[in-house]
């Protein structure tokens, strides 16, 4: 209730509605007559008001989020009450707190330098009409100046009645120190253009404007004011066949981002004359990467472009020649360089001329001294020079060098001959392998077959010996020592033939990868326990088209011979990778065709190898060991498997600094024809089957017919082609034809089978062979589908074979 004393009031209320909540004002003003109280109410909707002073709000705090956040300083001015609101950017700017400035609001124009604060503030005069825009240097308390760019806006009337002006100041220090520094740059170019004899010029690529210096008139006889200060005057001046071609590199070089540009052409003198010119230029990009500028500069090349013409002439008999035929001073400097030299070298004479041909062809710098001291004290010299080309080969060459004299008699510069005879070597060193590899493969063969016959009745008949002894019958050490012995004459037999690429293999895709992990526990326990061992190999290896019985074997050779340059212990590294043999690398190296290969490396960390023997270590019986310790055919085995599987093998060692052996190995494609084919494992078991045994070796034949049966086969025995062909015509229940390959009179193995298909396209076919020459290997591999077992074999072999092939 109200009484006489009460005085007017208001008050806010939200009232919800149906469709939103909305906002009233309540005014109740008092009455009062003649004691009696009342009061007048009114009820105002102040809905859109509150919405307002909402959004306002709102604006407000992003707006000093936003001013929080940015690296400049936002301000606000009111006509009355002068600095109003400084955003945090003033701390990092001027290094002052804001409650300085609050303290004293003149601090923004005391710390201005006294020679810009008369500026600044007569800018701010006008700054409530919209003409506050100044730029100011500042002293930080640091010491330190800054420049600052400062710019207001003026506001509409916030509700009091007046205006306002709300800026932004930014620190420029960085942009005006570059601004600075370019206009000294600017000012050092000018300076320099005109102590120099080129045409320099500049080239506004926004206006198309030229200027060039005092050298343009001086080259080409032109006035400044005869030209036109235009790219178009310039480029008329172009010779027409070259015109299209320059305009359009330059177009392309800045349309394409290029920071140059550099280009030869004829230039059209006052004269009417044409002067040859080497033009260079640079690109000047503005802050966003525009290009905005060309600066460049014009180098007369008449004069030594007609010297090049006449030596041309002279120089176009010099490259007929094949040979490199190179010119050098006494200090070794390049005079001439012919083209057959671009060709054998790679360098192209402008790289060549004026380098040191000993820095450039070198690295031996003995053998060039030796050469060059003979022919200045003999005028002669004639030899073969290892020399290094661009791209890092070494080639030999055979040289011959003449002694050139001045009028004086004086030395004056060495003409050299040099005649490219790295793969004429190449070839004979091949060809001397070859005729090695074929003599010692004649000889290998010559004896491996009869030699395996007689140590695969030895192998047998001490197995049968040692099965039916007792473990302490005293003849057992002598049926052992003869197994052994057999086994050793096997072995040897079959790296001679390895090395000779005279050995059949049977080539599959194989998973490099998981063969090493396979042989991890074998390659340990050969190794001894002071040697660390270690595989590395990435799942993406691919797969080598190899033997893999082959490659396993060639592997464990490395891995002995580690083992045996590591005496004292060490590490071995074992790594396979993927890897390419290009072009040139395999022109390099006869008989090594370019490729995608898979690369096996055996790195040791033993006593390495004298230089001098590393030319030697894969010749057979070449061997380092002392005298009974190696047989010097574990390296020429492993050189033959490569090289007779189409691959690639490289040694690296060094006296006292391990050995590295990397083996390049065909990579193959895996597809139905090439995967890798898994077997079953089978026991060492017989069976019940009929077998036609071909061998002409009468012991030979007489010791397997007991080893067969001794299995449980039924066993029937031929002594060549024709008498096993008579044998199939009357003895249809034959299973599987076992036969030698190499057999004397006038059908071998493989031709007996063929005609024993004919007549039986089922029959199951076993070959046998100590040296199988041509019958079923070609190119060095197993004919596809042929089934061999490679003689000497145990019982146990021909069991897992004969089983295989007959299920």
């Amino acid at each position: 209730m109200l009484d006489g004393g009460a005085a007017a009031f208001s008050i806010e209320y939200p009232c919800h509605s149906p469709d939103r909540q909305r906002w009233f004002q309540l005014m109740v003003t008092p009455l009062h007559d003649g004691g009696a109280a009342g009061a007048v109410a009114m009820h105002v909707d102040i809905s859109e008001r509150r919405l307002a002073e909402h959004a306002l709000r709102a604006s407000e705090e992003r707006f000093r989020q936003l001013a929080d956040a940015i690296d400049a300083v936002f301000w606000l001015v009111d006509p009355l009450d002068g600095l109003i609101y400084v955003s945090p950017g003033f701390e990092r700017i001027w290094g002052l707190s804001l409650t300085k400035l609050w303290d004293n609001r003149s601090l923004w124009l005391e710390i201005i330098l006294d020679d810009d604060r008369a500026r600044v503030e007569e800018a701010q005069k006008g700054q409530f009409a919209g003409e506050y825009d100044v730029e100011y240097r500042i002293r930080r308390p640091d010491g330190s100046i800054r420049w600052i760019a400062d710019r207001g806006f003026p506001v509409p009337d916030a509700g009091n009645g007046r205006g306002r002006v709300a800026g932004v100041a930014r620190d420029i220090t960085e942009a005006k120190q570059a601004e600075q520094a370019l206009s000294e740059s600017e000012s050092r170019f000018r300076l320099l253009s005109r102590a120099t004899n080129d045409a320099i010029w500049d080239w506004d690529l926004l206006t198309d404007a030229l200027w060039w210096n005092e050298g343009f008139e001086t080259l080409f006889g032109y006035r400044r004011e005869e030209v036109e200060p235009t790219i178009e005057s310039w480029i008329t001046r172009i010779h027409p066949d070259e015109r299209e071609r320059i305009t359009a590199d330059i177009r392309l070089g800045i349309d394409h981002g290029a920071d140059a540009w550099v280009g030869e052409y004829r230039f059209l003198r006052h004269d009417g004359s044409w002067a040859y010119v080497l033009d260079r230029g640079h690109v000047i990009h503005d802050a966003e990467g525009r290009p905005v500028r060309m600066i460049g500069g014009m180098t007369d090349l008449t004069e030594r472009r007609r010297d090049e013409e006449r030596l041309a002439k002279q120089a176009a008999l010099l490259d007929i020649a094949q040979d490199a035929i190179v010119v050098r001073g006494i200090d070794h400097g390049i005079l001439y360089w012919n083209r057959s030299a671009e060709r054998i070298y790679g360098w192209t004479a402008s790289e060549a001329l004026g380098k040191s041909i000993e820095e450039l062809l070198y690295d031996d710098p003995d053998e060039f001294t030796r050469a060059t001291e003979t022919t200045l004290t003999t005028g002669r010299w004639s030899g073969i020079l290892t020399q290094r080309c661009r791209d890092g080969r070494a080639i030999t060459v055979q040289g011959n060098w003449s002694l050139m004299r001045d009028a004086g008699g004086r030395p004056e510069s060495i003409l050299a001959v040099n005649t490219d005879v790295t793969e004429r070597l190449a070839l004979e060193e091949q060809l001397r392998q070859s005729q090695r590899l074929e003599a010692i493969g004649q000889l290998t063969g010559g004896i491996a077959h009869d030699f395996n016959n007689l140590l695969t009745v030895i192998l047998g008949n001490s197995e049968l010996l040692l099965d039916q002894m007792d473990v302490d019958d005293d003849r057992r050490e002598l049926a052992e020592m003869s197994r052994a012995a057999a086994e050793r004459g096997a072995e040897l037999t079959q790296r001679l033939l390895a090395f000779s690429r005279r050995q059949p293999l049977e080539p599959k895709a194989v998973d490099v990868g998981h063969l090493l992990d396979g042989m991890r526990g074998l390659l340990r326990r050969t190794l001894t326990e002071a040697i660390s061992m270690q595989l590395i190999h990435a799942d993406s290896v691919g797969y080598a088209f190899v033997d893999p019985t082959q490659l396993e074997s060639a592997v464990l050779n490395l891995c002995l011979n580690a083992r045996d340059g590591m005496p004292d212990g060490g590490s071995l590294t074992i790594e396979a990778a993927n890897a390419e043999i290009d072009q040139d690398t395999a022109r390099s190296h006869p008989g090594v065709e370019p490729g995608q290969y898979v690369m096996l490396a055996v790195t040791d960390t033993g006593v390495g190898i004298p230089a001098e023997n590393i030319g030697q270590v894969f010749d057979p019986f070449f061997t380092t060991k002392e005298f009974g310790k190696g047989t010097g055919l574990g390296l020429s085995m492993v050189y033959g498997f490569v090289k007779q599987s189409g691959g690639h093998i490289k040694l690296y060692s060094e006296a006292g600094q391990g050995t590295t052996v990397r083996l390049y190995l065909p990579r193959a494609v895996q597809s139905d024809e090439t995967a890798e084919r898994r077997y079953e494992v089978h026991p060492s078991v017989g069976g019940s089957e009929t077998i036609l045994l071909v061998e002409d070796d009468d012991l030979v034949r007489a010791h397997v017919d007991g080893m067969l049966r001794t299995l449980g086969y039924r066993v029937l025995a031929a002594g060549n082609g024709a008498e096993a062909m008579a044998i199939l015509a009357r003895a249809p229940e034959v299973d599987l034809l076992f036969t030698d390959v190499v057999m004397p009179g006038g059908m071998n193995g493989r031709e007996l089978a063929d005609a024993a298909r004919r007549i039986r396209p089922d029959l199951r076919v076993l070959f046998t062979s100590g040296y199988s020459e041509s019958a079923i290997v070609h190119q060095g591999r197993l004919d596809p589908g042929v089934q061999l077992l490679s003689k000497p074999y145990r019982l146990a072999e021909l069991a897992r074979r004969l089983r295989r092939v007959l299920s």
